[in-house]
Order: C-alpha cells, then structure tokens, then sequence
C-alpha cells in the first residue's frame, strides 16, 4: 500500500491555557506528537506531513528531518486543516491515513488492523463506543448498519446525542477521493467550521474499535495526565512482562525510552527519563529521579536521590539524598552517601565519599577515601578549576580542596586542614594553627561575668 500519513497539528490548544502549542505537550515525558510519528512510521508511510498553525515554528522545530509541512493559516476546522495539505495530497497516489497529534494512545497494531480491513473502501474512518459520549461527533447508522453521517455535538439532535458510537477522528482515503470530497464541503453548521466529518456523506466504511481509552484526544491537562497515566501503565506492563519488579506500576513514572534489564527492582515513587539504562540486578528506592543515565549492574539507589547525565559503575551504592549532577561518572564499586553531590567528577573503582560532601571538577583515583564534609573549592567566583586526587588517598573529615591542586597518590590529608598546595605521594597533608589550652579560663571568665 502507498501511504502518505497526515497529522493534524494546527490547534490552538486553548483549554491548555498556554503558549506552549499543544501537541507538544509532554504525555509521559515525550510530545504527544512523537508518538503519532512514530506509529506513522511504523506504519511504513512513504510521506508524513504535518498540518501546522499555531506554534508552527516551534511543531517544525521539534519535527525537522521527520516530516513535511504544510500551514493552515487560519482556524477553521478540520476539513479546513485537511484542505490546507491539498498540494501535498495532490502529487501523491495512495491512501491517506489522517491522524491527530493530540492523540498519543493509539497503537500502531490498532492502525494496521485497521488499515487492513479498509484497504478496499475509498473512504473509511474508525469509531468506537464510549461510556461517555459528552463532546465527540455521533456515528449516525441507517437500519441496514450502514453509516448515513457523523454529526458534531453541537449540531446533533437529542435523538443523535444519545448514540455512543463515536467517530475517533482518524481516517483511510484514497488521496483523489479525498480531494473530491473535500471540494463539496461547505461551513454551514453551528461553529461555521468545515467539518471533515462531511466527506462520509457520500458513503463510507467504518472500522469498529473495542479499546476507547486509545482514542482520547486531550483537549486539556486533566486529558494529558490521563493519557499519561495509560502511558506509563503500558511502560510498566512491557517492562514486568520483561523481568523486571516494579512494586507498585500505579506510581512507576517511565519514559518510552528507558532502557531496564531484567531483575531490577523499582520501588514506589521512581522516575526515569530521557536515555536511560538500569543494568541487570539493580535496586532503585522510593523518591530517585533518573534522568538520561546509565546504572550498572547491580547497584543499590537509596531513596530521594537525584541523578542526571551520569554514570554509575557497577556495584555502586548511592545515597539516600545523593546528588549526581552532569559529568558524573562513578568507574565502579564506589559508595555516595547522604548529602553528597558531585558534578563533572570521575571517581575511580573502590572509591568513596560516604556522607556531607561536595566534589566539582575533580579527577579522583581507585580506592580513595573522601571523609565528612569534604569541598573541592573549584569557582574562584571567574573560573573553574580542577582537582586531583590519586590512587589510595586518604581525606580526612572537613577538608577543603582549593583548586587547582593535586593530592598525589597514598597521601593523607590531615582533618580539618584547607590544602591551597599540592600534597606530594606519601606525604601528609596539615594546615591548622597551634593549639592552645589555657588553664582555669573557663572559671575566670564566669567570675568575671557573675555567673556560679
């Protein structure tokens, strides 16, 4: 089959209350748009264009290199959208399957089999019977089953309001056919809109769905949770299906692109974003946001951490309440405890920095010890400088690193020293100023004040 595939992505979106244009709005963490370009090319569609209006910059953008473009210059409809491709339809010989970029749920198998129990039918469209039918366009059926129209809600009579088979807006024409039809519609109705609906007036094959839930089109950010929450659900489905132990699915908030090996355990209240991947044997604890990481295997994420554009080797253990900003990268075996942060540092295998810390612009060895309350000083408040700390340091408790410096391998930093020096292999590091006890002080003193 030739198959150009059309995407409806025009509208202005207005109970979004927001410039954001709405088919760009993130349905489990991607564009509601993506997921209807992907199911087009899926599909195998020579041609995908976009029917753009409002944000059309910004839809083109986020498209560029997926698809072709065509403007709708003003709001008037879908059959107006529709029309607005007419040159594209034009110098193409095929079907035309008509899509909605607000409509992220439908899955491409629901479109094949639909696609193919069309293929023979110049026009054909898929319905669908829904509890509540408040808003949608009524299938109008004659006594044969046949379909005689589809009529909007605002145009139907209470008779027509009562039918529960409603049209889901996704259509499979031949592209001449398309255009004919679309030359007889008219605007006479109560929005003044030309309704694409009109092109079934001349006969048309309805495909009947069984899943409603596939067919929301979101309109609003309550509709946007709700295809997000059939989303992650799916997600999480594929994923135990694959292995994986997700403790409680209704609280599991999972991009499409995660990567999650078998035998992780995911806890309550988990995110994971963007390209990331969860080796085989991982624990990940309640409150962890993960975003375009990699975890190795067999790690153990503490609760509440935050770990973004890192990688954590395997055998790792992470906080809870750690922080891995971008440029994190953990070669294995290495413990981050609770309230650590790290950015654009390299810890090498055995490594650890167990609680109290902060590690920026640092190139850290195997089998170092990071103590308490640790800071690599790396802003002069101008530019940012590096730290180095080598193989088997050991840093004692409230240290701070001022960069750029360099703790040469075995050494010992004495606790609460602030090293501006390098500190040569085996040496020991130590800056504190004489310690001094004065006898019987404390007893003058209150003397002095008055107090017993």
């Amino acid at each position: 089959m030739n198959l150009m595939v059309l995407i409806l992505a025009a509208g202005k979106g207005t109970r979004m209350k927001s410039e954001t244009p709405k088919v760009l709005f993130r349905a489990a963490g991607r564009p509601m748009v993506d997921y209807v370009a992907d199911a087009a090319s899926e599909l195998g569609a020579e041609r995908i264009n976009v029917v753009i209006g409002n944000g059309a910059e910004l839809v083109q953008q986020h498209l560029a290199g997926r698809a072709e473009f065509s403007v709708q210059t003003e709001q008037r409809g879908t059959g107006d959208a529709v029309m607005a491709a007419a040159e594209s339809i034009s110098s193409f010989d095929g079907k035309v399957l008509i899509l909605c970029g607000d409509m992220p749920l439908v899955k491409p198998e629901t479109l094949k089999a639909f696609m193919d129990a069309a293929s023979k039918h110049p026009v054909a469209f898929m319905s669908v019977k829904v509890k509540n039918p408040f808003g949608y366009g009524r299938v109008i059926r004659g006594v044969d089953g046949s379909v005689i129209k589809i009529v909007e809600e605002k145009d139907a009579t209470e008779d027509e309001k009562r039918e529960d088979e409603i049209n889901t807006g996704i259509y499979l024409c031949d592209s001449k056919e398309l255009l004919a039809r679309l030359e007889g519609i008219d605007c006479v109705n109560a929005q003044c809109e030309y309704y694409l609906t009109d092109i079934v007036k001349k006969g048309a094959f309805a495909y009947l769905c069984k899943d409603e839930k596939e067919f929301l089109g979101v309109n609003n950010r309550v509709q946007l949770a709700e295809a997000s929450r059939v989303l992650w659900d799916r997600i999480a489905e594929k994923h135990m299906m694959n292995g994986v132990s997700v403790l409680d699915p209704a609280t599991f908030y999972c991009d499409s692109t995660v990567e999650i090996e078998n035998d992780v355990t995911i806890y309550p209240n988990v995110f994971l974003e963007g390209d990331t991947k969860i080796g085989k044997g991982s624990i990940v604890y309640s409150g962890t946001r993960i975003k375009d990481s990699v975890i190795a295997e067999n790690c153990e994420i503490k609760e509440n951490c935050l770990i973004t554009d890192s990688h954590v080797g395997a055998e790792s253990h992470i906080g809870p309440m750690a922080h891995l900003r971008p440029g994190s990268v953990l070669k294995g075996d290495n413990k981050i405890g609770n309230f650590v942060e790290m950015k654009k540092a390299c810890m090498g295998e055995g490594s650890k920095a167990s609680h109290l810390t902060y590690l920026g612009d640092a190139e850290i060895g195997k089998d170092v010890n990071i103590g308490c309350g640790t800071i690599t000083c790396n802003y002069d408040g101008y530019n940012k400088y590096k730290t180095v700390i080598e193989d088997g340091v050991f840093i004692g408790s409230d240290t701070q690193l001022v960069a750029p410096v360099t703790v040469g391998k075995g050494a010992l930093v004495a606790a609460g020293s602030t090293i501006t020096k390098d500190v040569p292999a085996d040496a020991l590091g130590i800056t504190r100023a004489k310690q001094q006890n004065m006898e019987g002080w404390v007893s003058a003193w209150k003397k002095k004040k008055g107090v017993e």
